[in-house]
């Protein structure tokens, strides 16, 4: 990923996948790491501003995006001072911007602006999909007829927008610092007839297409492994900001999605349980080549 500052903490190249949304979030973290390094509560370190507790418990569980004045006047009370503390300030200032997907706001749910955000700057993506193929991958008619056959009802023009959501976040996958992308995918989710044979045809070919790019992995867990899980999840990786940034952590979220809503899980013990249980899907799944092979027969089927 290209560094977004330089020593001075002056902006100089800026990478085409950065999201305001990861920023807020790795600012929000940050500042609740120094603050705790500084042996200091949130009311302690609010007061010292001239705000309340409140206010900068919002802004650590990234709730708002703090003025990049504000965050200085934290970092003058935590002693981070310098580069250091440029750094930050530059990524509060990236944290304010508008992401691209905010033209879809009309139809984009704010439980799911968030999840696009981070998509946009993840630098691994390891998904499993017992249903559907995941969004990343699917076809503009796959995706057409998925979203016409939601449970939850969507008026023509609605369906339209949300279609070219889904085709414009595929951009990430041929942008110049593509994400590594591993997905396992349920037998049951590429058997699915979702659109007719016709659809599911040129959504399997794609597929195979797909995995054969390097940044690209698709593995089927066939129904002979005999056990499964019964829900969709995505574990995102986040790259590390570059020095001076003060924030080395390991930075990983598990996305879970439901009809209404979604949970973002961020503690160490969600974090390595859905680590743990994707690993053990990959390792149940077929292997890459037999994978392919698996989706050539399906292919093969579909088009008899």
């Amino acid at each position: 990923m290209l560094s977004a500052f330089g020593l001075n903490g002056k902006m100089h190249c800026v990478t085409q996948r950065q999201s305001p949304t990861v920023r807020r979030r790795r600012l929000a973290l940050t500042l609740k790491q120094l603050r705790a390094t500084a042996g200091l509560s949130a009311a302690d370190a609010a007061r010292r501003v001239d705000h309340d507790a409140s206010w900068l418990s919002r802004i650590e569980n990234a709730e708002v995006r703090p003025h990049p004045n504000d965050v200085r006047a934290l970092l003058n009370v935590y002693g981070v001072d310098g580069d250091q503390a440029e750094a930050v300030i530059a990524v509060a200032r990236q944290a304010k911007q508008r992401g691209w997907w905010q033209r879809y706001n009309d139809v984009l749910p704010d439980w799911f602006t968030t999840f696009v955000g981070m998509e946009s700057e993840a630098s691994v993506i390891r998904s499993y999909e017992c249903q559907m193929i995941p969004g990343l991958l699917q076809t503009e008619e796959y995706a057409r007829a998925a979203f016409e056959g939601a449970p939850v009802p969507m008026r023509p023009d609605e369906v339209d927008k949300q279609v070219a959501l889904r085709m414009e976040r595929q951009a990430i996958l041929t942008s110049d610092d593509p994400p590594l992308l591993r997905v396992v995918l349920d037998e049951g989710a590429v058997r699915r007839l979702v659109g007719g044979p016709a659809v599911m045809k040129a959504q399997i070919d794609r597929l195979i297409k797909q995995s054969e790019l390097s940044n690209i992995q698709v593995l089927v867990l066939p129904y002979a492994a005999g056990v499964g899980f019964d829900g969709s999840f995505v574990i995102l990786d986040f790259p590390p900001l570059p020095e001076p940034y003060p924030d080395a952590a390991e930075d990983r979220m598990v996305y879970v999605d439901t009809l209404t809503g979604a949970l973002y899980l961020e503690r160490p013990g969600e974090i390595s349980a859905y680590a743990a249980a994707y690993e053990q899907l990959q390792a149940l799944s077929l292997g890459p080549r037999e994978s392919r092979a698996t989706l050539g027969k399906i292919s093969e089927d579909l088009a008899t």
